[in-house]
């Protein structure tokens, strides 16, 4: 009988549906806050991975353009700026990390991480969009000599097309990272409010069909602008040329 009674109070944690009393609507914030942090915590893996992956990128250009003067100075002000932007990211996700003590409550854990979302992260995730110059332009230079042997000569197009490009990535990304957030934020509000625990979890299961939804709508967004754009390039260069 305590057997049947244990599962029936823990079977929430393995579905998502709250069982009945205080203690399912502890749990159930108490699962929140760990997904939230979870999910937080991956967008800062994200970052530190592209970031490694363009260090390793700019290396290889060091190396492989040593001939290139302009070429081994774009790449060493890069690695400059690569640092300290990495660096700057280790501080905000060491006070993401603190936002989230295992020895206080799940509910004062969702305060101190709401106030890092609201008051730290925008910051953190303008960092985090940089991350796409330090990958984009490495890899195209890294691309050319591995595919060319040389630095193929850049038409005025060119410089704008890849501008563009990148500074697209830029803002998408920063776009998608704020708006991620914004709901994880709704999430945590209402974890604080005084609703009961089917409400919370009708209302929690509602902000996270809206959260997936705008992401596909931003990401399916980003991929027509890039498509219209390129197709308008070719265009254009067909009708000049």
């Amino acid at each position: 009988m305590n057997d049947i009674r244990n599962g029936w109070e823990n079977i929430d944690e393995f579905v998502g549906i709250p069982g009945y009393g205080i203690t399912s609507v502890e749990k159930f914030i108490r699962g929140r806050s760990v997904s939230i942090y979870e999910k937080v915590r991956g967008i800062f893996k994200r970052d530190f991975i592209i970031k490694s992956i363009s260090c390793l990128f700019i290396i290889l250009n060091l190396i492989l353009y040593r001939d290139y003067k302009i070429i081994l100075i774009i790449n060493t002000i890069l690695m400059f700026l690569l640092i300290v932007f990495t660096l700057a990211q280790i501080k905000y996700f060491g006070l993401f990390k603190r936002s989230a003590d295992p020895g206080r409550s799940s509910r004062d854990n969702l305060t101190s991480l709401l106030t890092f979302l609201k008051r730290k992260f925008p910051v953190s995730a303008l960092m985090s969009a940089t991350s796409y110059i330090f990958g984009f332009v490495p890899g195209m230079l890294l691309y050319f000599i591995l595919a060319y042997g040389y630095l193929k000569p850049f038409q005025p197009m060119a410089y704008f097309v890849y501008s563009f490009i990148c500074l697209t990535g830029m803002i998408f990304s920063f776009i998608l990272d704020m708006r991620q957030v914004r709901y994880h934020i709704k999430h945590i509000r209402i974890c604080l409010s005084d609703l009961n625990d089917n409400a919370l979890a009708m209302a929690s299961e509602n902000i996270e069909l809206k959260r997936k939804q705008d992401t596909t709508i931003i990401v399916l967004t980003q991929v027509v602008i890039l498509l219209g754009f390129l197709v308008l390039i070719v265009i254009l260069k067909s009708i000049l040329t």
